[in-house]
């Protein structure tokens, strides 16, 4: 049985409605895991359940439109360093690292 991957694609802001308060980012993550190969249509469903379910907070918070960037997959972990500014608040942690699907 093949172990859960995580990925994440991601999302670009087309516009902004015109408000006086904040109407978001330029562009945010969808996060989703699967244990599907790449191109399966498993994997594109849990792809396509993710893009939907943040790119519809967005446009409530202010996106008019989105488009769907490109795709990363978790390889590794990577300790935090000493000399990082995160350093005091992930004491012993590590950061996900990520690379492009193609």
């Amino acid at each position: 049985m093949r172990d859960i991957q995580h990925y994440y694609t991601e999302l670009h802001a087309k516009g902004f409605k015109h408000t006086n308060k904040f109407s978001g980012f330029d562009s945010c993550c969808a996060h989703f895991s699967t244990r599907a190969r790449v191109g399966t249509m498993t994997f594109q469903q849990a792809k396509m359940d993710a893009i939907e379910y943040i790119g519809a907070q967005q446009v409530s918070h202010g996106w008019v439109d989105y488009t769907v960037g490109k795709l990363f997959a978790k390889t590794g972990e990577e300790p935090v360093s000493v000399m990082s500014p995160a350093y005091e608040y992930h004491k012993g942690r590590s950061f996900p690292t990520y690379e492009e699907v193609k």
